[in-house]
């Protein structure tokens, strides 16, 4: 039992190293293949490329080739702007060198019009001298020419002072004067021109003449004086407009008489009664005054301008008015006051008439005389 247990005791060491020793080549086992495995990672780690060294490398290539392409494209903008420049450069010379090529076709565009000016002034001054010759043949012709000649404008100047100034008298005699010119050339073919010349003169004459030039200065006149016309005031009751007191006698014995004077002259000044034919026109105030003569000048100059434009209408309310108000505002008893109401009243019938002529009869033959040397139409002009 003995040897047994000692043998037991033996062999339980043993198995216990050997256990151990198992543990130990486990340990070694297991630790071994993991320093292989260190000893071969840093050898993947040196033979192999790195992402880091990957990335810097994409980075430098992508930074050339945009360095590349700002590069191509600068160049390509400085080809532009050179091409440009010499575009503006051939444009400056172009711009330089069209004033010239201006001046020197204007130079012959002024030579060219300076020739046809010169080819024209001689064709006037040929046809002008043809012309005389024409109007000296025409004149030796006929030595009547020149007083058909004075007729027409004699005509021409009635038909002035007609339609113009207004004046039928002055273009009546002015149509008798042509008349005598035609009568002295002793023609018989003119007769239907004389008969024009007549019908002119009768219509002419009919024509009642306005003395435009003297109502004007009659207006102006008037103008002048409104300054010097006196206003209507309300006259205040003084001791001429009453009564006379009757007179007292100096006797006693007329005492009842007296007092009976006394007592009638005391009830007439304590109640007056006046009566007035005309409206009573309230104070102006200076204002007001200087606006009344300005409204009535006004007037007057307007009538003026109507009677040189032959408007009746205009003229007689202008009038019409500016009396008006001189005959509510001034003093009816003054002497200027009543001739200017008057001379208003005379120049209000004044009767403007128009001319119902428009043209001359006349005219038209007196061209053809002027022109021909006699008349080509012979039968009567109508009216």
């Amino acid at each position: 039992m003995d040897n047994k247990k000692l043998d037991e005791n033996v062999i339980e060491p043993n198995i216990e190293v050997s256990s151990e020793t198992d543990t130990n080549d486990t340990t070694r086992a297991v630790s071994e293949p993991q320093e292989e495995s260190a000893n071969i990672q840093p050898k993947t780690e040196k033979n192999g490329v790195s992402w880091g060294f990957i990335f810097n490398l994409f980075f430098i290539l992508v930074v050339a080739f945009g360095t590349l392409g700002g590069g191509y494209y600068l160049y390509q903008e400085l080809i532009k702007q050179q091409e440009k420049a010499q575009a503006l450069a051939t444009d400056l010379k172009l711009a330089l060198s069209e004033p010239s090529r201006q001046i020197s076709s204007l130079q012959r565009e002024q030579q060219a019009f300076s020739g046809s000016m010169n080819q024209q002034m001689q064709g006037l001054s040929e046809s002008q001298t043809q012309l005389n010759e024409r109007v000296a043949k025409l004149a030796q012709r006929n030595p009547n020419h020149w007083m058909a000649e004075e007729a027409k404008y004699l005509v021409r100047m009635a038909g002035s002072k007609l339609w113009l100034e207004k004046d039928p008298s002055t273009a009546a005699s002015l149509l008798k004067s042509a008349d005598a010119r035609i009568e002295s050339m002793k023609d018989p073919s003119l007769t239907p021109l004389r008969k024009a010349l007549a019908q002119d003169i009768s219509v002419v004459s009919a024509i009642k003449s306005t003395d435009i030039a003297g109502t004007v200065l009659t207006l102006d006149s008037m103008i002048e004086q409104l300054d010097r016309l006196p206003l209507n005031r309300v006259e205040v009751a003084n001791a001429a407009n009453r009564l006379e007191s009757p007179e007292m006698s100096a006797s006693i014995d007329d005492w009842k008489e007296n007092l009976a004077k006394s007592w009638k002259s005391i009830m007439d000044d304590f109640v007056v009664v006046r009566k007035r034919t005309t409206d009573i026109t309230p104070i102006l105030a200076p204002d007001q005054q200087w606006y009344l003569v300005e409204n009535i000048r006004n007037k007057l100059l307007q009538s003026q301008l109507a009677l040189y434009r032959q408007d009746q209408v205009n003229y007689r309310q202008s009038l019409t008015l500016a009396r008006k108000w001189i005959y509510q505002y001034f003093d009816l008893n003054d002497a200027k006051t009543k001739e200017t109401l008057s001379a208003l009243e005379a120049l209000k019938t004044l009767e403007i008439q128009t001319p119902a002529i428009n043209h001359f009869q006349s005219t038209a033959l007196l061209q053809q005389l002027v022109i021909h040397g006699n008349l080509l139409v012979t039968e009567e002009p109508s009216l």
